[in-house]
């Protein structure tokens, strides 16, 4: 839905968690069901958001990265983040193809694709997240990963380190908490698409068993 204009796309995510909920509700051990949502109108998108689980029981939330080229640390996004917090329900923030300004290199050797590109464009979603502050914000926002955290949780020392060499040089904001810290507290991950014995082993060491689903 992030493809189209706001008002379609707010009623096409309407519709689709509809029609997602029926099919939850026809089969309830075998499916649970992501919510769909309209970033690019906000508050509608809370208020759908907000329907998604009071009303149709549905179990958190799914988003296909950046919306028009702009990501979640943009605070004219925030009111999906506030409603996701206040209903206690995590978003999935799931791979797509990288932004303009992302993409020039990756276009090459099928690089755009689940091989590199989408991880890259994921993984830096959710840095710009945890650097802009945007858990200073919103505490208990819960945030999923897939892919073992699109390499996220390999990178969690240089982040910090390299953080804050970037606030004491005034090209990064203060923030509360470190980012691993952030990441810790704010994120789960899935082993979706990596079967690597070592990879997982790495991540539940790192992360605890606990966030990794």
């Amino acid at each position: 839905v992030q493809m189209f204009d706001a008002d379609t796309a707010t009623d096409l995510a309407a519709l689709a968690n509809d029609r997602l909920a029926e099919i939850c509700r026809r089969n309830p051990t075998r499916f649970a069901g992501l919510a769909t949502f309209a970033p690019q109108s906000p508050k509608r998108a809370a208020k759908e958001m907000e329907r998604a689980i009071n009303e149709l029981k549905l179990n958190g939330f799914i988003l296909n990265s950046h919306t028009n080229d702009e990501y979640l640390d943009d605070p004219k996004y925030w009111p999906a983040l506030e409603a996701a917090e206040a209903l206690g329900a995590c978003i999935y923030i799931h791979p797509r193809a990288a932004s303009y300004g992302f993409k020039g290199p990756l276009q090459d050797y099928g690089m755009d694709s689940a091989m590199w590109g989408y991880g890259m464009e994921t993984g830096t979603h959710a840095v710009r997240m945890m650097t802009a502050g945007v858990f200073d914000h919103f505490p208990n926002l819960k945030i999923c990963l897939g892919h073992m955290g699109e390499a996220i949780p390999f990178w969690l020392w240089r982040l910090d380190f390299m953080n804050s060499r970037a606030q004491a040089g005034g090209r990064a904001p203060k923030t509360k908490l470190g980012m691993a810290d952030y990441f810790l507290r704010n994120f789960v991950i899935t082993t979706s698409g990596v079967e690597d014995h070592l990879a997982l082993d790495y991540a539940i060491k790192k992360l605890g068993p606990d966030n990794v689903l």
